[in-house]
């Protein structure tokens, strides 16, 4: 064979074995990664851990519920009572605001409230309780006659505590002022200074001391010169429980 011809096989033999390491090459050659994405449909970024969206400003629906249960458990507590009143909706004035009020124009026993009083609706309940535990049975004790009327000075107003240091109760509803009582078989009596060891100074007392674990506040003549002429009572919240009678 000539010269020639052993070239042509050599070159043969290169092209055939060439042609085979590139096959292979093909075959073991990664996947292509796929194309970004397009820039009119952008990635949506990963939620931080532990939060499932942006924070709600609504109140809580429970607490809602639960507000209004109280507020209905008291009114029907009213109801049974004997209470005859009006319910009105929540009272908002500035920093003033009543959550539950009622208007209140008699108690147990057909008792008149008067003026007829705005108040929180839990005052209310405390006052007949008072009137009926503390005030009718200490009225026949004492003057053998029972009470037909509570004389009410202040309940519902918006105003600061007479110190200006913070609001005043009455500017919740939360608070009643008492200036006297009416009764059924003797002259009225005005909270003041009573003359000492007299009924009315007995009765007086009595209804102001016993007033204490069924209001949170209770101040009178005695305690200060601003109650020198009636009965505060409130139902002000302090820590521990903690209560003024004076």
């Amino acid at each position: 064979m000539n010269l020639r011809g052993r070239r042509a096989r050599r070159m043969s033999a290169s092209m055939v074995v060439l042609l085979m390491l590139t096959s292979a090459a093909w075959a073991q050659a990664p996947t292509a990664p796929l194309p970004p994405p397009r820039p009119d449909r952008p990635e949506m970024p990963e939620p931080e851990p532990g939060s499932d969206g942006p924070p709600s400003t609504e109140v809580p629906a429970e607490k809602t519920a639960d507000e209004n249960s109280a507020h209905g458990a008291c009114l029907e507590r009213l109801s049974k009572l004997g209470l005859r009143f009006e319910k009105r909706p929540p009272v908002q004035e500035g920093r003033c605001s009543i959550e539950n009020p009622v208007l209140l124009s008699s108690l147990s026993n057909g008792i008149e409230v008067a003026p007829a009083s705005l108040m929180a609706c839990p005052v209310a309940e405390s006052l007949a309780r008072w009137m009926s535990e503390v005030v009718a049975p200490e009225a026949e004790r004492q003057f053998q006659s029972a009470p037909t009327k509570v004389l009410i000075g202040t309940s519902y107003q918006c105003r600061d505590q007479r110190n200006g240091a913070k609001l005043s109760e009455h500017a919740l509803g939360n608070g009643v002022d008492i200036m006297g009582f009416e009764f059924a078989k003797r002259s009225p009596l005005t909270i003041a200074a009573q003359s000492e060891n007299s009924p009315e100074a007995t009765f007086q007392s009595a209804i102001q001391k016993a007033a204490c674990p069924i209001f949170n506040t209770v101040l009178g003549p005695g305690s200060d010169a601003a109650h020198g002429d009636h009965l505060h009572l409130d139902l002000r919240e302090r820590k521990g429980d903690y209560r003024i009678c004076q």
